[in-house]
């Protein structure tokens, strides 16, 4: 693949980037940023979801992360389409958290919303986001979310059921919502955050995480006091990473998820919270650490029953004990209909919507534009 700049980029010592073709002054309502890596099957149609938002006012930064496939053609093509968009070019291939950060650093709209380059929206999603935020006077506003089963090419569902409703999401909910050993859960959502929010109290990424930035992100902004409202509407289409239908992983490069590398970053937060945090939010967090390491024990195990080592897969199992009850409890969720995520994060919604109601908040009912 030919990685020379092509006419009319910028350059520094990490990335090349298009020129923003916003006019000056111009008032952008929201920014959104597509990370990207090998993701040219799916681009377009992220791409398209944004500039075909009936919110028109807004801008998007698609950030290549140094694709060996045709996903930086596809995006110098867009440029010129419409001055909106904007393309960022890596040099060497350095993570979504990296590409996120420069992309916030650059973003010009009111509202800063993140779209993985195998997922897309609905075309309400902003505006519909948008207009719950500035009701609401949140800092943070996201949604319930289709699943997609990108083998079986079909949604499977949502994330938890669908209501005409939207509710406060505290902090003390975040966590209980944000189970490890869901295959779904609250530290998921995708954030539509204030830019001028995230400024003040420097909000980014986790630059060492490998997987699970969002939650990392969402846990800084609840640190940093941020005020979240969350829409029951599915306005966000997510990719399972392995599909529920097909039991097929989404894209061949889909690996793993590196539990040992969340439990370690997950940790540093819980040590510099341990005098900050209330104790049940503590004890929440660290709930959430000692998942993280049991999925490291319980996957490592099943590697090492893969190569026939079945002194290792033991050792794992005499380690951590508690990974029958989490093998039960995987198995007692494919006989469900829904799974237990699904139950958790319903009565989550339900009891924070009836307290918000009696408390006369503004998060209350909520449909789409």
């Amino acid at each position: 693949m030919d990685t020379r700049p092509v006419q009319l980029l910028q350059e520094d010592e990490e990335c090349w980037l298009t020129p923003c073709r916003i006019p000056p002054g111009a008032d952008v309502a929201a920014t959104v940023i597509i990370p990207s890596y090998g993701a040219g099957d799916t681009l377009l149609r992220a791409v398209h979801s944004v500039l075909t938002q009936s919110l028109h006012d807004l801008e998007v930064i698609i950030i290549d992360d140094a694709s060996t496939d045709e996903s930086w053609e596809l995006i110098t093509d867009l440029v010129p389409r419409d001055e909106r968009v904007r393309g960022i070019r890596h040099k060497t291939n350095s993570g979504k958290p990296i590409a996120m950060n420069r992309g916030i650093a650059m973003a010009r709209g009111r509202w800063l919303a993140v779209l993985d380059a195998d997922d897309w929206y609905h075309s309400d999603r902003l505006a519909s986001l948008i207009e719950l935020g500035e009701r609401s006077a949140a800092d943070m506003v996201s949604d319930n979310q289709f699943l997609y089963d990108a083998s079986a090419a079909r949604v499977v569902g949502t994330a938890w059921p669908e209501r005409a409703a939207a509710w406060p999401l505290d902090f003390d909910d975040f966590l209980r919502g944000s189970n490890a050993y869901h295959s779904f859960n609250l530290g998921m959502l995708k954030p539509v955050i204030r830019t001028v929010f995230m400024r003040r109290v420097g909000l980014g990424y986790e630059v060492d995480a490998r997987h699970g930035q969002d939650f990392f992100h969402l846990l800084q902004f609840y640190l940093s006091g941020g005020r979240a409202v969350v829409s029951d509407q599915p306005l966000y289409f997510y990719t399972q990473p392995f599909g529920k239908i097909s039991r097929q992983w989404s894209h061949r490069s889909r690996k793993r998820y590196d539990f040992d590398n969340a439990y370690r970053i997950n940790d540093r937060y819980l040590r510099r919270a341990m005098e900050v945090l209330p104790p049940r939010q503590w004890k929440r967090l660290r709930a959430r650490n000692n998942r993280l390491r049991l999925l490291e024990s319980y996957f490592r195990a099943r590697e090492a029953l893969g190569r026939g080592d079945y002194l290792s897969a033991a050792g794992q199992a005499v380690r951590q004990p508690a990974m029958l009850g989490y093998l039960l409890g995987r198995m007692v969720d494919r006989l469900r209909r829904h799974p237990g995520y699904y139950s958790t994060i319903k009565h989550i919604a339900l009891r924070s919507t009836r307290r918000a109601a009696k408390g006369g908040t503004d998060a209350g009912q909520h449909g789409r534009q």
